[in-house]
């Protein structure tokens, strides 16, 4: 069954995206969509899922015309109010509904189609993929951004929790802003490839940050981790063990 995350917006807000880590997540998809998104004044942009408008807020601040949706209206009346605190003056379409509805809800394909942090919450998210593909227009670009399967398994591994490590389901009860469905980066590429979608950039996210021990982390700053993090999470095999990944495809004409 898919994640709606109804009654968790202010918990998303401080543990997320209120911290340094959320920051850092920000940062490292704001280098890599820059040069899509400098190349053009005013882009079509569909935020799939994408809850309290974090990411496309800033966007929308730039001139870019948004689209945003989201399985739970609570997120999507958070993004409303962070909308009109950072660009009052502009129109954006909100649409409360799930991802797999979207193409009979939509009219129209989008210069770019973000996806993030959605698919690891999904019961089939590969599937999810098809869905995204066919929004995105030919000659655009579909941004996504996953939890690394890679990292939670080498983080279980060295916290001893080796049976957990193991296990094809990670979501438990004392955490239940752990995703539930983790997914390996070769099969998100397989799976977009296999559509004739092209790879443009694939990073790894906080590939240093969620693994450093607590008490080194906190001597560090958000600069600090941008700096080393912008480089390294390009660089395999560093970028495999991100919590996060981020690939940047085109949709070729």
């Amino acid at each position: 069954m898919d994640r709606n995350f109804n009654g968790l917006s202010q918990r998303f807000n401080s543990q997320i995206y209120g911290t340094l880590k959320g920051q850092l997540r920000l940062s490292m998809l704001d280098l890599d969509l820059a040069p899509l998104l400098e190349a053009s004044d005013k882009l079509t942009v569909l935020d799939v899922g994408g809850g309290m408008g974090q990411f496309s807020s800033a966007l929308l601040a730039q001139g870019h015309n948004i689209t945003i949706t989201d399985i739970s209206q609570e997120m999507l009346d958070e993004a409303k109010l962070i909308y009109q605190e950072v660009a009052p003056n502009k129109t954006v379409e909100f649409l409360c509904s799930p991802l797999q509805a979207l193409p009979q809800s939509l009219n129209q394909p989008y210069d770019l189609v973000l996806n993030h942090a959605v698919l690891e919450w999904l019961e089939d998210p590969l599937s999810a993929i098809d869905i995204l593909y066919s929004l995105v227009k030919p000659g655009g670009h579909l941004s996504l951004m996953f939890y690394n399967r890679h990292a939670i398994v080498w983080r279980n591994l060295m916290n001893g929790s080796w049976q957990r490590a193991h296990n094809d389901f990670f979501h438990h009860d004392k955490n239940n802003l752990m995703p539930q469905n983790p997914l390996d980066p070769e099969d998100v590429l397989n799976k977009a490839e296999s559509l004739g979608l092209q790879l443009q950039s694939w990073r790894g996210i906080r590939c240093v940050h969620d693994h450093m021990p607590k008490f080194m982390r906190d001597k560090k700053t958000l600069d600090e981790f941008i700096e080393l993090e912008s480089s390294i999470g390009l660089q395999a095999p560093y970028r495999d063990l991100g919590r996060y990944v981020h690939m940047v495809f085109l949709k070729p004409h």
